[in-house]
């Protein structure tokens, strides 16, 4: 017997898509994801541009992810020039970085991850049951935004990165003020990290290779070199010859491969395994203690790590905020090949 689930849109994606299934007694012969926002054409878009424009058009991708954009269009283009940037600058960059990881891991964890565990339709319902965990979500949001608006101008969008460097150094005070709240999302994340972990979830080993960033020095956010579980180690420029691209006319999304037909998945499961040893003491002490040490192969649990992403984010911020100076130079000279 034929039994199709087919989900005409899914409504808990940071996206738009639907879903497809196509299951033959026991046996599922077809699954199939349709993403199908359209394209926007960013590549087409940078075209003949001048190079310092490229930040601020990518960022334009996604407004809930710009940072991540935003900061890749810089070091690519840092690394087209030769530019290579102070450690103030580099800081300043991580802090903003985990602005934006707090928030968008907040809103997933807390807005659309949460609820289905639980049983419910929607973020809202679950606020009903579940109010002082609806609020712990967006508190936990509003301080990556804080950071986001203090280093990078404004919440979405930010305007204030740039190759080599950045427009404009926050004053002391202005990154200082980020230390209260900080310091309250710290124990709201803790708590969160041992709430999700106690989510009944389906018993699934999903074996796979893990691709992700790595860098020998701190967790992996926006720079290090590509690796994965089963031996790949490359820099981020040879990304394309170990990974190979295609479009399948179901989707607007590209869908990726290695470049020996093999696939492999990416996100915070991937970059866990890669990189729990950079994990901050405090943080790995508790994925220990909620059984969350890699390798991690049940996707449903990605939403432990995903929490435990946020506290590494929240303890890197305070002692980047702890360390903090604005009497450095927030660019560098360089002259364009």
């Amino acid at each position: 017997m034929t039994k199709t689930i087919r989900v005409e849109a899914l409504a808990r994606v940071e996206g738009e898509g639907g879903l497809f299934v196509e299951v033959d007694g026991d046996r599922v012969r077809e699954v199939r994801l349709d993403i199908f926002e359209p394209p926007r054409f960013f590549e087409a878009l940078l075209r003949g541009r001048d190079h310092r424009e490229a930040p601020d058009i990518t960022a334009r991708i996604c407004g809930i992810c710009p940072v991540a954009y935003q900061l890749s269009a810089v070091r690519a283009m840092e690394d087209a020039l030769s530019v290579t940037v102070s450690p103030p600058i580099e800081d300043l960059r991580r802090l903003f970085h985990c602005g934006e990881w707090i928030q968008s891991h907040a809103l997933h964890v807390f807005m659309l991850h949460a609820p289905d565990f639980l049983g419910f339709d929607s973020a809202f319902r679950m606020a009903d049951e579940h109010p002082f965990w609806f609020d712990a979500g967006l508190e936990l949001k509003r301080a990556g935004n804080d950071i986001i608006r203090a280093v990078g101008g404004r919440e979405v969008h930010p305007i204030n990165a740039r190759v080599g460097g950045w427009h404009r150094t926050p004053s002391r005070r202005r990154i200082e003020a980020l230390r209260e709240p900080l310091e309250r999302a710290r124990e709201l994340s803790e708590q969160a990290v041992r709430w999700v972990a106690g989510f009944d979830v389906p018993s699934l080993e999903a074996r796979r290779e893990w691709v992700s960033l790595h860098h020998p020095g701190e967790y992996a956010m926006n720079w290090g070199r590509i690796v994965s579980s089963e031996g790949l180690d490359a820099p981020v420029r040879e990304v394309f010859d170990h990974i190979v691209e295609s479009q399948v006319p179901h989707s607007t999304a590209l869908h990726a491969t290695r470049s020996d037909g093999g696939v492999f998945g990416l996100g915070p499961m991937a970059r866990f395994a890669a990189n729990f040893g950079q994990l901050l003491d405090p943080v790995k002490a508790l994925a220990r203690e909620v059984g969350a040490e890699p390798p991690i192969f049940n996707p449903f649990r990605s939403i432990v790590v995903r929490a435990l992403e946020i506290r590494q984010c929240i303890e890197d911020a305070l002692e980047l905020v702890r360390v903090y100076r604005d009497d450095f130079d927030p660019h560098v000279a360089y002259e364009p090949r």
